[in-house]
């Protein structure tokens, strides 16, 4: 069975409450030398903070055989839950510890999904039911087996749940005679963590196979993307990739929320660099501090720093990836990325930078 990381801690929560619910048993494990040690037990406390399980009753007698020396390692065999705890307590069979910021969870995913951002204005457009009115809409992520898109409030109640699309375009790609989609989930969306937006996200499962030709075209996007997110090709450090960025920010947050927060943030301030231009590329690249710059960028993405590295000279790049390869603790990163920020923001007060995704034409 196939599992999927999870460090969004609303989610782990609202999960683990079902678990409680439920009733549902773990196995627990420590491994040592030449043996393993096996429990079994039940979730029934957990906080923003913390989590309590239950051993069973039979192992009242073998307490002793828990060592919190040991990593200790949790399975869920009916859902398909699997975490580990390094630092926990046992007290009268129960034993606590910090909710943990990684969990992996049973992936009901059939294909691979590609993911968007909504400042990149990638579009798709389709039509609703049986109309031929055109509407357009900003992609957010795209598999062999659906899509999702976001639109304003004041088209929600043109779009519910099980209406019937029919996507005509996705990016630069046509489908000549348009592909039947069902809406499956509407939910709000967020653009930042202080965002107040009336945006909307439409998540529809494609309806009908795909033909050769609509298979092409969808298998088009899903390709270049693919492309953009394995980023350079080189064996030296060069940037995360999304579900490396959400696992670092998830174990930054678990020492210092206030740290992770800023370094998101800051992350998205910097990824406005792959809207610039390659005449603003070139001179950026010539202006700034590249130890800073490095230093700024050891959490951003492949897909910023493939952007930034792709059309400087062989040289130029090793010795930047040089200093990119230097690791830096989070708060050191942080300081970077402030800087650079700074320095992006009065670039773009004097007018010497133009960060706008639709200034220019962009493949995906």
């Amino acid at each position: 069975m196939k599992l999927w990381s999870c460090y969004n801690s609303d989610y782990i929560g609202e999960r683990f409450e079902s678990l409680i619910e439920d009733v549902k048993e773990f196995t627990l494990w420590q491994n040592f030398e030449d043996s393993r040690e096996k429990f079994t037990g039940v979730l029934i406390k957990i906080t923003q903070e913390s989590c309590v399980l239950k051993l069973d009753e039979k192992y009242k007698g073998a307490y002793g055989r828990i060592n919190v020396q040991n990593p200790l390692f949790f399975h869920c065999e009916d859902e398909d839950v699997l975490f580990k705890r390094d630092v926990f307590s046992i007290t009268n069979g129960e034993i606590s510890f910090k909710k943990p910021y990684e969990v992996k969870f049973r992936d009901r995913r059939v294909s691979d999904r590609f993911y968007y951002k909504y400042q990149d204005f990638k579009d798709v457009s389709y039509t609703i039911g049986a109309s031929e009115d055109i509407k357009s809409a900003i992609l957010t992520d795209i598999s062999t087996a659906g899509i999702s898109f976001v639109v304003d409030q004041s088209e929600r109640d043109k779009l519910k749940k099980d209406y019937i699309l029919s996507i005509r375009t996705i990016t630069d790609q046509e489908i000549p005679k348009g592909h039947k989609a069902q809406i499956i989930d509407v939910q709000p969306f967020s653009l930042s963590r202080e965002s107040d937006s009336k945006l909307i996200r439409i998540g529809c499962t494609f309806i009908e196979s795909l033909d050769s030709i609509t298979y092409k075209s969808i298998g088009s996007v899903i390709k270049k993307k693919q492309q953009r997110v394995k980023g350079l090709d080189t064996d030296k450090f060069n940037g995360l990739n999304p579900e490396d960025f959400e696992k670092t920010i998830a174990s930054i947050r678990s020492k210092n929320p206030q740290l992770a927060a800023n370094i998101r943030d800051r992350v998205e301030d910097i990824d406005r660099l792959r809207y610039l231009t390659t005449d603003m590329k070139r001179q950026f690249l010539l202006d700034v501090n590249h130890d800073l710059l490095a230093a700024s960028l050891r959490l951003s993405s492949k897909e910023l720093i493939l952007d930034l590295l792709s059309e400087v000279t062989d040289s130029i790049r090793d010795e930047f990836l040089e200093k990119l390869d230097l690791p830096k603790p989070a708060s050191a990163i942080n300081k970077a990325q402030d800087e650079i920020v700074k320095y992006i923001r009065d670039k773009e007060k004097s007018g010497e930078l133009v960060l706008d995704p639709r200034s220019f034409v962009r493949y995906v």
